[in-house]
């Protein structure tokens, strides 16, 4: 069984990557089943290119998105199309696009994107419809919940808790590194996203920078 933690890494860790179909399923360029074979050969695993055959044959139960409630990390989740494809002797129609559930709370789908022809983040459940268990995804520890991290961030520190805040400030657009510094160039862009949200611009991440990253406001 994959790695549930690991998958979900992988999958952010490809943010701003470019979208090419076929891609080379790396940062050269990658699309949106490709980041799905890239992070199961991470983890010695394989499964098929193509959203149309995962949702046939690489899930282990499946259904229509009615609500952020149905969702889990980990899940896979489709865009569709009434008409299905010549190949497909079926009338399911066509599951045209596919990203990875890596948080619900705040919500965020990885998917490479023709929008911007990159891989991003979407925040909102918008054309998203069905939503897909993974055969071969450890779900245990799949909470509904997956917060940010709580620590008071600034420059000169290091780790996971900074590698997080690069990735949530990429996924917004920033041209940024996750390396896990917190260098020149972090700061900058903390300071940045803490001046259009109405925060103190003083490149130290703490609850109320956290929480609008996270979509949330503080009294």
């Amino acid at each position: 069984m994959l790695d549930l933690q690991q998958l979900i890494a992988d999958f952010e860790d490809c943010i701003g990557w470019p979208y090419a179909t076929p891609g080379t399923n790396d940062e050269r360029g990658i699309d949106c089943s490709g980041m799905f074979v890239r992070a199961y050969r991470l983890q010695g695993a394989r499964i098929y290119h193509g959203s149309n055959t995962i949702w046939r044959n690489y899930l282990s139960s499946k259904g229509r998105i009615r609500s952020l409630d149905d969702l889990r990390p980990g899940m896979a989740v489709f865009k569709w199309k009434a008409e299905t494809p010549a190949k497909f002797d079926d009338d399911e129609g066509d599951f045209c696009h596919i990203g990875l559930v890596t948080s619900v709370s705040p919500l965020r789908i990885v998917h490479a994107s023709t929008q911007g022809m990159q891989v991003r983040a979407d925040t909102k459940l918008g054309k998203w419809k069905y939503w897909g268990v993974l055969t071969q995804v450890n779900m245990e520890d799949a909470s509904p919940c997956a917060t940010l991290p709580t620590a008071i961030l600034r420059r000169g520190d290091r780790g996971s808790d900074v590698k997080e805040l690069q990735r949530n400030l990429r996924s917004l657009g920033y041209d940024l590194e996750i390396d896990g510094i917190f260098g020149p160039m972090t700061e900058c862009c903390v300071r940045s996203f803490q001046g259009t949200h109405g925060l103190a611009q003083d490149g130290i991440v703490g609850p109320m920078t956290w929480a609008a990253l996270g979509g949330e406001q503080l009294e």
